[in-house]
């Protein structure tokens, strides 16, 4: 096999391959990519078993032919070299990798037969189109709050649903904090069995895609599998059963508060600067005449931020994770925050106000 790449062109994709490989063990076929060069097409694959990853682009081709490398040590010798032509010759269990037209540098890459790797799934359910802009945003919105537990494995990724009204909805929770968010989209989003998507597919798909037009996704046989700029992709869902997240949100809601977005997140911060690194703990102490932000470390010292509001109820002082503000608050679109409880020691539902199509929902510390 033998072909002529331009090496920014590759690395781009070896790049995104490195990331489906599986990478802890070195010795592994899965830890390799597969590249297979036929009609100046060069088709990349990679995958750890449970996700995949498959793209294609044109090459030079001089000698068609297919076989795998250690995707991380490739990557390594592709950013190692000019930003220029590169010739791929594969022969007798070895890749050589040089410069087009230059003799001084010369890498030489050991092989397996393209024949031991592993085969990729197929998609036997049709795929159905969305606006990658409004799936990221949703992402975004959701992927920072999924728990990290691994004995509450079905807590670490984002469940997907389609709901009675047609939305689109993405839940996310640790069991401390829930974040929902939904979107009805411009173009038919078929009936699908609700699922649950690892963080890490997510990710990957955030970054092979642009964020400009569209997507499409589909669901079938226990996997999910997109389409994206050139690019397929696909992972193994979660298993287990979600909890049912509209029980957590308090359907009747006492008092609410409603302050500027920067305000409140720069009063975060602020306070942020002396909290105590173990419990992350602040207080947010509601008053008629304001909202005040408090935090104390007994090595550092303490702080306390006042921030206008808009509060008609008694005092009331809650302690939280700071961090399960702050996120939120970096996310949110507008100019207004509501901030709704019945109590101290109850939930706090964080929404924009207006209220658009997302919300939060944040325990208090205790």
């Amino acid at each position: 096999m033998k072909f002529i790449c331009q090496k920014d062109t590759i690395l781009k994709e070896i790049e995104h391959a490195n990331n489906f490989t599986s990478q802890r063990n070195a010795l592994s076929i899965n830890s390799n990519v597969l590249l297979e060069n036929y009609q100046n097409t060069l088709t990349i694959k990679s995958t750890d078993t449970k996700m995949g990853f498959t793209t294609s682009f044109p090459v030079i081709t001089e000698i068609p032919g297919a076989t795998t490398v250690t995707c991380d040590k490739f990557q390594s010798i592709l950013k190692a070299l000019p930003s220029t032509d590169l010739v791929f010759n594969d022969e007798s269990d070895m890749m050589n990798i040089s410069v087009k037209n230059n003799t001084t540098i010369s890498f030489n890459l050991k092989t397996i037969a393209a024949d031991r790797f592993s085969t990729l799934l197929t998609c036997e359910e049709p795929f159905f189109p969305i606006s990658q802009r409004d799936f990221f945003d949703m992402i975004r919105k959701t992927s920072f709050s999924v728990g990290t537990d691994e004995t509450k494995y079905f807590l670490t990724g984002v469940y997907m649903e389609k709901n009675s009204d047609g939305q689109l909805v993405l839940v996310s929770t640790d069991g401390k904090r829930l974040s929902i968010s939904r979107k009805v989209f411009e173009q038919d989003i078929p009936e699908f069995k609700p699922c649950i998507m690892p963080i890490k597919f997510l990710n990957q798909l955030m970054a092979i895609g642009t964020g400009e037009g569209l997507l499409s996704l589909a669901i079938s046989g226990g996997n999910i599998f997109a389409e994206v700029n050139g690019h397929s992709i696909y992972s193994s869902l979660i298993t287990g059963t979600y909890p049912s997240y509209q029980r957590v949100i308090p359907t009747k809601l006492t008092y609410e508060c409603k302050a500027k977005i920067s305000a409140l997140l720069d009063g975060v911060n602020q306070v942020a600067l002396c909290v105590d690194s173990s419990s992350k703990k602040i207080f947010i102490e509601l008053r008629q005449n304001g909202l005040l932000l408090s935090s104390e470390n007994a090595e550092i010292g303490d702080a306390k931020i006042m921030v206008e509001c808009e509060y008609d109820g008694p005092d009331t002082v809650i302690p939280f994770n700071y961090s399960f503000l702050q996120m939120p608050l970096k996310l949110m679109e507008g100019e207004d925050v509501k901030i709704c409880f019945n109590s101290a020691n109850t939930a706090m539902v964080v929404t924009p106000e207006p209220e658009r199509d997302y919300l939060y929902v944040i325990m208090p510390m205790h």
